[in-house]
């Protein structure tokens, strides 16, 4: 049995979900709406079987029962509304909204309504990631102290700040470890809101660093989870089918040293695991891993992190350009 979906957005985020929807065993792709004739042209290409629409409203009449959705932030919260009030389950791209207020606001009507309501957390996704998180909450690691991200990019889609195109991504890891209750947050940032450095301190005790940039010199995607009793670290960009854990004596800076042991995580590419989740609980009637509530609480935060950087001067927002 599969799933008549509509995508909504066909730029270079959205053509590669297209591809995945196409591969999808589970998903049946009725419809893609584009506002650009060029890009809709693409997709026609692309998905020859799929009407090719202007608009989620045309979308909507075509017999789809869910949605996904891959536009600018900016447009998330009313397509999503839009969506959900047309009878639609949803999975929208990261960051849910652009303001707290518009994100709650999409989480209760989902919740009201009765939708499978889904943000597009792709890290969540990601089979070593999901063995990292599942390691900590199995106590693998001890009690959980520190983490350290760092999402470092070449050249990096600079029409969104990097704060709300990146920070979501490891907000949501975060969040998956311990909840993502906020004590105290501090922020930097450089003059054009790039680079980002967020310092989190957590009401658990839990604190995080992260690192954000779509200009540095190298690419990076690094995770590092400190723990009583090890230390796990998971390399993107060199090896993101392992996880490489340390464990005592410690070293002066508290760090384990020793030899690695590496743990070998079965691959598969985290957006077609995260299609083929959201088709599941559109199947079932199921909660999603990254609920619309879980977006909720990274909008919140970064909301909270681009009020600290206005403080200094720096304002990487969404909303000031317009939205």
């Amino acid at each position: 049995m599969t799933v008549p979906v509509a995508l909504v957005g066909c730029g270079a985020w959205g053509e590669n979900l297209l591809r995945v929807l196409c591969e999808s065993p589970r998903a049946e792709l009725v419809a893609v709406a584009e506002t650009s004739a060029a890009r809709r042209e693409v997709a026609r290409a692309k998905a020859p079987s799929a009407a090719i629409v202007e608009s989620l409203e045309e979308a909507i009449g075509l017999g789809a029962r869910a949605v996904v959705i891959a536009t600018p932030p900016r447009s998330h919260a009313s397509l999503v509304l839009t969506a959900l009030d047309a009878g639609l389950d949803v999975l929208v791209e990261k960051p849910l909204a652009v303001s707290a207020a518009d994100a709650e606001r999409c989480t209760l009507r989902a919740a009201s309504l009765g939708r499978v309501a889904m943000v597009g957390h792709l890290l969540r996704y990601h089979p070593a990631v999901e063995r990292l998180v599942a390691m900590v909450h199995d106590g693998a690691l001890g009690t959980i102290r520190h983490l350290a991200a760092s999402r470092l990019s070449i050249r990096g889609d600079r029409s969104v700040p990097a704060l709300w195109s990146l920070g979501p991504h490891d907000l949501s890891i975060v969040h998956a470890l311990e909840p993502l209750r906020i004590e105290s947050l501090e922020a930097t940032s450089g003059p054009e809101g790039d680079p980002v450095v967020l310092g989190l301190q957590l009401v658990s005790g839990f604190a995080a660093r992260i690192e954000l940039s779509r200009v540095h010199a190298t690419k990076e995607r690094r995770i590092v989870v400190v723990g009583s009793s090890a230390v796990a670290m998971l390399d993107d960009v060199r090896a993101p089918d392992r996880i490489f854990l340390s464990r005592p004596p410690l070293r002066s800076d508290g760090l384990f040293e020793g030899p690695a042991e590496e743990i070998r995580v079965p691959w598969r590419e985290p957006m077609a695991a995260e299609i083929d989740h959201f088709l599941h609980c559109v199947e079932e009637r199921r909660a999603p891993r990254t609920p619309f509530e879980e977006g909720a609480v990274v909008v919140r935060a970064l909301g909270q992190a681009e009020r600290v950087l206005g403080e200094t001067g720096v304002r990487p927002s969404l909303r000031a350009e317009g939205s």
